[in-house]
């Protein structure tokens, strides 16, 4: 029975529509938008899926449900900027910020601004789908060596956003186990998750699973309280930010055996083996005799709730852990995938399929397919859904904050650290266009975010004094948004608001702005998001210098996308962000009726675009010169974000792309790519820009795209 099931599994695959993949053992099931991995990789990230529903979100082990520390590699298994932690399996919720004095991570150039305050940095839970098995001292975890696991698939279903898992595990000479794990994270009932273990043995033994809620997930966070309620098969544990007391996340898990309570012994553990040595770390055993041939099946059924969205996070988390577990692991699962579907629709995603719906018999184009789905999986994953917010509000309406869908996304998502889970432009510039196109409703979080920052950003013009714009008079209606922004939306070491990367207010500007224009809800824009975009039109103003010997406004000490060239003059791609910003205010300002400034008109007329006409380019900056090497895409982006008659467009494209260091990031060449395939009259090979082979900057098994090369995005 246990080898027919592996069987009848592989059989079922082979008869869909499956595709190689450029990776080895890794196939990719079109009808279902499923990527399928033969080949276990503990151990590696490059490996690990995850899943979130835009409130919480969790990464996962290759051999399963399980935390997972980072093996080292050549004696490295660190995070880079700006938290350099332990890398690590990663599970948190939507907008759980920490408070840290005196970050070391903070950048170096604009460490001094640490005297304004503490640093926000993401903050982990305990890890908490934990569902491990041990049998006669040998433990099935992330740990489990790979001699012990036979006849291996990994799938990721992103049709039905569910993760499974389905090995043979022999921990044991002679003695095998059939493993099948499958996982959810709500996507209506974003405050429920669901993992369900189905076992079955050759030889009648004798198991115990441990449901774990492992602490050492919970990276900068503090207990508040575990417990354990062995007649109602639950365990809980709760942690706040580090030093954030106001705001704590409780974990409810409750475990059934086929279905039910039943009559199984259940003990409480924080053996640091089994649960973690954070002490908010539990986990709950229970002992199983298994039949030989008889399939047992462990659901757990997960509530999450923290005090920022709900003012009863214990209450909410309970109450959600409990009518999971009541509605059963399949109705769960039927309700998300039947969510989630509605959302994610064939429609909101390119197809490169021949009208009868294969795909063609050429590599590229099906990996082009795949990360057509793949990518913007991603992405939507990371949001709120309109149906999922009415179902809060209906259950719990009465304690529930109103900001569930208010915390944009962060770089990496909900399931990991990277960049301390801070909000940087990638939100604006490189999430939100693919967003506001198929998925406009999911788009807003990033607009409401800003939303919900704005009165700070009116506040940190008052921390300009510690800056070149000190003696800078300031418009009452001015706002200034920071460079990277968390809980607090205020200027810090890290997201410092003057003399560094002014384009995020434009960018912010630029992404509210194409929200308007594909929802046409004048309303929202009107009320909520236009003031946003005037004020930020107005600290523009407020920062051009005026030259009277050349009649031009200028500005200066600032830094463009290319963070290597800082405190420069006049950054191009900056600049003409201004010139757009400005003008399009008074046109928004006129079209809604109210008076428009003559300044504005008069600067975006008059502000220096640096060119050099001898050799037809716009200059990075004022002053560059021929020995420049760029970061990442910078003057390019005037082609690819801004409607600005460029008369250097070609001879930009040529020229930076020799500039640009082969050490910089993933954007740069997805830009040129953009830009080339727009403008040049000889268009762009697909493939022109691409380092790796066909798939660029993507990892195997499951085509996760990346930014990074061998330098940080972000890193100054």
């Amino acid at each position: 029975m246990l080898f027919l099931r592996a069987l009848a599994l592989f059989c079922i695959q082979v008869q869909a529509l499956v595709y190689p993949t450029a990776y080895q053992n890794t196939t990719w099931d079109d009808a279902n938008w499923s990527i399928t991995s033969r080949v276990p990789d503990p151990g590696h990230y490059q490996s690990r899926a995850h899943l979130s529903n835009g409130y919480i979100g969790i990464g996962l082990s290759s051999l399963g449900p399980f935390f997972e520390v980072e093996s080292s590699a050549g004696g490295d298994n660190i995070y880079g900027w700006p938290l350099f932690d332990r890398r690590q399996t990663f599970s948190t919720v939507a907008g759980f910020y920490g408070s840290v004095p005196g970050f070391t991570g903070g950048m170096t150039n604009f460490e001094w601004l640490n005297e304004l305050g503490n640093e926000d940095v993401i903050s982990g839970i305990p890890h908490w789908s934990g569902l491990e098995i041990e049998y006669q001292g040998h433990f099935l975890n992330a740990s489990t060596s790979v001699s012990e696991i036979g006849w291996y698939e990994s799938n990721w279903n992103y049709r039905n956003a569910t993760l499974s898992w389905s090995y043979i595990w022999t921990p044991l000479e002679g003695t095998s186990f059939f493993i099948a794990y499958t996982m959810l994270a709500h996507k209506l009932y974003v405050n429920q998750a669901a993992v369900q273990l189905t076992i079955e043995t050759r030889d009648a033994a004798n198991v115990t699973v441990y449901d774990v809620l492992n602490g050492d997930g919970a990276a900068r966070a503090e207990s508040v309280g575990t417990g354990f309620d062995a007649a109602n098969g639950t365990i809980w544990s709760a942690v706040h930010p580090v030093n954030v007391s106001t705001d704590s996340a409780y974990i409810y898990a409750k475990t059934l055996v086929n279905g039910s309570i039943g009559n199984y012994p259940r003990t409480m553990t924080t053996d640091v083996s089994i649960a973690g040595s954070n002490a908010s770390s539990i986990a709950q055993s229970i002992s199983l005799s298994l039949q030989s041939g008889t399939i047992t099946t462990v659901g757990k059924f997960v509530g999450i709730a923290s005090a920022d969205t709900f003012r009863s996070p214990q209450a909410v988390a309970r109450t959600a852990s409990m009518a999971a577990a009541a509605a059963g692991f399949q109705s769960l699962l039927n309700s998300h995938i039947q969510e989630w579907q509605s959302i994610f629709t064939p429609d909101s995603v390119d197809s490169y399929r021949y009208p009868n719906g294969s795909l063609p018999n050429d590599q590229n184009i099906i990996d082009q397919q795949i990360m057509a789905v793949t990518n913007s999986y991603g992405m939507v994953q990371n949001t709120v859904g309109l149906n999922a917010t009415a179902s809060v509000t209906s259950l719990y309406g009465n304690v529930y904050n109103n900001n569930l869908a208010n915390n944009s996304i962060a770089v990496c998502g909900l399931d990991s650290s990277c960049y301390a889970g801070l909000i940087f432009w990638d939100a604006e510039n490189w999430m939100s266009p693919g967003l506001v196109v198929a998925y406009p409703q999911a788009a807003r979080q990033i607009a409401n975010y800003r939303v919900s920052k704005f009165s700070q950003a009116q506040l940190n013009i008052n921390d300009a004094f510690l800056s070149s714009q000190a003696n800078t008079s300031f418009a009452a209606s001015s706002a200034i948004f920071p460079w990277t922004s968390g809980r607090s939306g205020r200027c810090s070491g890290v997201g410092p608001c003057f003399d560094y990367e002014y384009h995020i207010n434009g960018d912010i500007g630029l992404e509210l702005e194409n929200l308007y224009y594909v929802t046409g809800d004048t309303d929202s824009f009107r009320n909520n998001y236009f003031p946003i975009y005037d004020a930020v039109a107005q600290v523009y103003s407020d920062l051009l210098q005026f030259n009277s010997s050349t009649g031009q406004y200028s500005f200066l000490n600032a830094t463009d996308p290319d963070e290597w060239a800082n405190h420069i003059n006049n950054p191009g791609y900056t600049n003409v962000l201004i010139k757009t910003i400005l003008e399009r205010a008074n046109s928004f300002r006129n079209q809604f009726g109210l008076s428009t400034s003559a300044t504005w008109a008069r600067q975006a007329a008059n502000i220096v675009i640096p060119t050099d006409p001898e050799i037809d380019i716009n200059l990075e900056y004022s002053g560059m010169n021929g020995s420049v090497s760029v970061k990442q895409a910078d003057v390019v982006l005037i082609d690819d974000f801004l409607d600005y008659q460029n008369p250097y467009t070609l001879s930009d494209l040529d020229y930076y792309a020799g500039k640009q260091s082969a050490n910089g990031p993933g954007m740069t060449y997805g830009v040129f790519s953009i830009v080339a395939s727009e403008e040049s009259p000889s268009g762009c090979s697909a493939y022109t820009y691409d380092l790796y082979g066909s798939i660029p900057y993507a990892r195997g098994p499951w085509y996760q795209v990346y930014y990074i090369l061998l330098l940080l995005l972000h890193t100054p």
